[in-house]
């Protein structure tokens, strides 16, 4: 009876996926060993995605923000090519001409500055969709990995059942025999009266022997069940890891040839630069170029703005595997530990404190620098919407979170206004109340952060 009561009690226990002491009970202990390894797995999976639409997000902003640049640049060439076209008509020969003349070398060698950094930038952003690549080769990897280790529990889960079913049957036998018995005492009279006790113990001890059968079918059912999907699940989210390292590796050929581009654009701006020194005989070349350089960097400009509409796709893709991951970890099977929901909390923390960085940075030197102004696309965003946490000690300042992180955002947007429309002090006044803001914010997650490190 003590012999079914612990069994009965760790069945329970592996079907909560909790601690115990399986040695006695190699069959459960294999299956705990797999669904404890299938967790960390599934862990592992769900912050390799967080990373990864992390670094979309990250690279989708810079990217548009370099397509702006781009065009800024396209914009001043054309001015540039305007300023010539006029000189040429009015100025010919004269001292002015020549003081213009120089100021258009200047400004060229300015956009060639331009230009290089824009390439430098370009070349570290293919750098970085490389290394996305490569972490979602990992993570498919990861993932077939996790959907071989559920074939072989499904095998295991099927030698069980086949093992259940043959001693519920030696159950049936044996109680069919306690009752042939039974009768054969029966008619034996006083002499069979001890064996007919015995045989009801038998009998008694068969029941109890089919209802345990029983159980452990049905737990072994939904041990199956919940295995199933979770191969359904590493199915999907291999399907969507394959058709995101497809779309990347078209963004990866865009932006090669973009950075291609942008290399003639730059060759064509130095030579330009030089041939300016020169403008007296040459001005119809250097405006012929000017105007070419123009048209590149306005192709160059779109080309770009296209290559990120895959970026967003990929996005969308990670960001909705995220979310069914998040929901997936409601089920005890797949939960999230503490110490892991812990990390994420810090790492948002720290990003929280890198923003509000970049804020006092573009105030500071009064230049527009990528900035997430989205909520939902930065580090804690992203993690934030695809789950909510079990723990209800933080359940009321978690959910409070949420408008409190878009507000934040919102002072981002404010100081780029107040920058682009020349206001300064404005600028400056909007960062010093973000900065107050965000203590709050601060605070309020490093109380959930402390409570996740308590439990």
């Amino acid at each position: 009876m003590r012999i079914e009561n612990k069994k009965t009690a760790l069945i329970k226990a592996v079907s909560e996926l909790k601690k115990a002491d399986y040695s006695g009970e190699p069959e459960l202990n294999a299956i705990y060993r797999r669904l404890t390894n299938g967790r960390k797995q599934f862990a592992t999976i769900f912050e390799k995605n967080i990373k990864a639409v992390m670094e979309i997000s990250s690279l989708d902003l810079k990217m548009q923000h370099q397509t702006e640049e781009i065009m800024n640049i396209s914009r001043n060439v054309a001015k540039a090519t305007e300023t010539i076209f006029g000189i040429s008509s009015e100025y010919t020969m004269s001292g002015r001409a020549n003081n213009q003349h120089e100021e258009l070398t200047s400004t060229i060698v300015q956009v060639s500055s331009e230009t290089e950094e824009v390439y430098r930038k370009i070349e570290a952003e293919q750098q970085e969709l490389t290394t996305i690549k490569e972490l979602s080769d990992q993570t498919i990897d990861v993932s077939t990995e996790m959907k071989q280790d559920m074939n072989e529990l499904l095998k295991v889960i099927n030698h069980m059942t086949e093992v259940i079913s043959i001693i519920n049957s030696i159950s049936l036998q044996t109680n069919l025999l306690s009752l042939n018995a039974s009768i054969e005492a029966s008619r034996a009279g006083e002499a069979g009266r001890g064996f007919a006790v015995v045989a009801g113990e038998i009998r008694g001890l068969a029941e109890k022997t089919q209802e345990l059968t029983k159980r452990m079918s049905d737990f072994v059912d939904d041990i199956k069940n919940a295995s199933q999907k979770s191969m359904d699940s590493a199915q999907n989210t291999v399907q969507a890891l394959e058709t995101m390292t497809e779309k990347i590796g078209n963004v990866w050929t865009i932006n090669d040839e973009n950075q291609e581009h942008v290399s003639k654009v730059n060759e064509s701006i130095r030579s330009i630069a030089a041939v300016s020194q020169e403008i007296s005989s040459s001005m119809n070349e250097m405006e012929n170029q000017l105007r070419n350089s123009t048209n590149i960097m306005h192709q160059v400009g779109e080309e770009l703005k296209n290559a990120t509409k895959p970026v967003v796709d990929i996005e969308k893709t990670l960001d909705e595997t995220i979310k069914q991951m998040g929901s997936m970890t409601i089920d005890a099977f797949f939960h999230l530990e503490n110490s892991e929901f812990a990390q994420y909390v810090s790492n948002a923390i720290t990003a929280h404190q890198s923003w509000l960085n970049n804020l006092k940075r573009m105030v500071a030197e009064r230049n527009i620098l990528p900035l997430q102004l989205d909520s939902s696309k930065c580090g804690f965003g992203h993690f934030y919407y695809a789950m909510t946490p079990t723990i209800p000690e933080i359940l009321s300042i978690w959910n409070e979170l949420g408008i409190k992180h878009k507000r934040f955002h919102k002072y981002g947007s404010e100081a780029i206004h107040a920058l682009n429309n020349g206001d300064y002090s404005k600028a400056e006044q909007i960062y010093q109340e973000a900065e107050l803001y965000s203590r709050e914010l601060i605070s309020n997650l490093q109380y959930v952060l402390q409570v996740a490190n308590k439990l």
